[in-house]
């Protein structure tokens, strides 16, 4: 019998200062850390005496061609088209080579950030590439980006660094911080500061004076210094990705480690001794002192700035590092697609406990929320047929249920508007910013009836202004059945006919309230569904 052909990948990576071409298949043999490559200490679980069996990635080819399109858009807001027609002559060129390693185009994903998301003129760069390159570009949102590398880390990293940990993927344009307790991810913080935006604000001044750093560590210190108020305190590690890692690596142990190698550590007094000594410099000087070309000497001294601020948060002897990117964990994703879902099934834990922590912040009525949940999950269950949604619909019904009402802690009156607004600014850990935004909207939804009319609604796109209805109908007959905020009953029974939803509540208690707001909460659901939904009420 034939052995099965692996799959072979790629991905092309439309970066702020650079294009990647990563091709990769599945390991032949799976990864152990008694034979990773030697030279940095590696970071791997041994659950026996040859180490813990991890799925490999083997990279065939990894290609780079600089191209500075973040320039572009954090100085004038656009790209040019001279670089866009550059970039799109090097995608043909990747693509010419994937092909010549045999991967077939449906396993081929481009992908683009910070620097072409952020571009005004977006849609029109993106109709260029198709044409002239037949690709149709993925432009990753800002916490999609983080939280695909964070999956990948988090999967690679040994159990006992996730019992206390902040895990950090720092991009060209912004920061991405998670939070590991006890192995629970209950914080997210999302940075709009990255080390190539730092050097297009302040890389002029940087001739003026050689106390240049003190004004980058100050700006950023802006930013972080609501995270550094809420991190506990002695967090135990420090894990790290960001495309300067390989500079970094290479000048403070002289080794840079393969692709190959999920988790490698610097000492940490090794990265403070490149800092101290790198940060008086300006970018001529890193550039000839480090044998560095001009790209990523100007990127390294704010990456460094920013590693320092956020080291300095932690009580970590080491930092935990790792050279993989999001077009890495994309890669992982298509080579071991099972694998990928269940680190996607896990995270859906710390997304709800997450959204959990979050209402707990707003001193939110947890039991109601919860009781809200349990009772929109049973819902969404009995009506399947009916909806058509999917899991991952079902996840955000749950961030809802425990959300809607964290507006009260402002002001009651219109809290429905606040928790939207509150929710849309929120960090939830392994949402993105388009789920986000659905969230916010079944928050805004649950109590007065939908304005679609709204701005934040009809600029939606039709499949997600039905998708937003369905949940929010659905929210609002489960925060009806607990109007009162006194859990008089847990005991419900869901039945669906062909033309109507019949809720059952057992209940000792008077629950006029409760039958009256679903009446009126009701309505709704019988306009997105088409069939009545109607209460009854059995007594103990």
């Amino acid at each position: 019998m034939s052995k099965k052909t692996p799959i072979i990948a790629a991905v092309i990576d439309i970066g702020s200062s650079e294009l990647r071409l990563h091709i990769a298949q599945a390991a032949a043999q799976p990864l152990f850390a008694d034979n990773m490559p030697s030279g940095l200490p590696v970071r791997l679980e041994a659950s026996n005496g040859s180490g813990i069996q991890l799925e490999a990635v083997s990279y065939l080819e990894s290609l780079s061609f600089p191209l500075s399109l973040g320039r572009d858009t954090f100085h004038a807001g656009k790209m040019s088209f001279d670089k866009i027609d550059t970039a799109c002559e090097v995608i043909k060129n990747f693509l010419h080579v994937a092909k010549g390693y045999g991967v077939r185009p449906q396993n081929v994903r481009t992908i683009a950030s910070t620097a072409m998301r952020e571009a005004a003129n977006l849609d029109y760069i993106l109709d260029q590439i198709k044409i002239k390159t037949g690709v149709n570009v993925h432009v990753m949102d800002d916490l999609e980006e983080k939280t695909y590398i964070c999956k990948l880390l988090t999967h690679y990293a040994e159990d006992s660094l996730k019992k206390s940990a902040v895990i950090v993927y720092i991009g060209t344009g912004s920061i991405g911080v998670n939070l590991f307790v006890d192995g629970k991810m209950p914080r997210t913080w999302n940075i709009r500061v990255g080390s190539l935006r730092m050097s297009e604000l302040f890389g002029d001044l940087q001739e003026y004076t050689r106390e240049f750093y003190r004004l980058m560590e100050e700006y950023l210190a802006g930013y972080t210094y609501k995270l550094r108020q809420e991190l506990p305190k002695g967090i135990h590690h420090f894990i790290v990705s960001g495309q300067e890692i390989d500079a970094i690596a290479n000048l403070t142990t002289g080794v840079v480690p393969p692709l190959e190698t999920p988790l490698f550590e610097i000492p940490r007094n090794n990265f403070q001794a490149l800092y101290d000594r790198i940060k008086r410099q300006t970018t001529d000087r890193i550039a000839s002192t480090n044998y560095l070309d001009a790209d990523k000497a100007e990127s390294l001294l704010p990456a460094a700035c920013i590693y320092q601020n956020l080291l300095d948060c932690t009580a970590a002897d080491v930092i935990t590092a790792s050279r993989m990117l999001p077009c890495d964990a994309i890669l992982f994703e298509m080579l071991y697609p099972k694998r990928f879902a269940a680190i996607n099934k896990r995270f859906e834990k710390g997304t709800v406990l997450s959204a959990r922590e979050l209402a707990k912040r707003h001193n939110a009525n947890i039991p109601h929320s919860e009781l809200v949940r349990d009772f929109a999950i049973m819902i969404f269950d009995k009506i399947r047929k009916l909806h058509g949604l999917g899991n991952r619909d079902e996840i955000l019904l749950t961030v809802a249920a425990y959300l809607h009402d964290i507006g009260e802690s402002v002001n009651t009156l219109d809290h429905h508007k606040i928790s939207y607004g509150l929710v849309r600014r929120s960090d939830i850990v392994g949402l993105t910013q388009s789920e986000q935004e659905i969230v916010a909207l079944i928050c805004r939804y649950h109590s007065a009836t939908p304005d679609l009319d709204a701005s934040c609604y009809t600029i939606l796109p039709p499949e997600t202004k039905v998708r937003v209805s369905k949940l929010a109908a659905m929210l609002r007959l489960a925060d009806s059945i607990d109007r009162s905020h006194t859990q008089k009953s847990n005991n419900i029974d869901v039945k669906l006919s062909e033309n109507s939803l019949l809720i059952t509540i057992t209940a000792d208690k008077n629950l006029a309230l409760e039958q009256w707001a679903f009446a009126e909460k009701g309505r709704f659901f019988e306009e997105v569904f088409g069939i009545k939904a109607s209460l009854r009420v059995r007594k103990v």
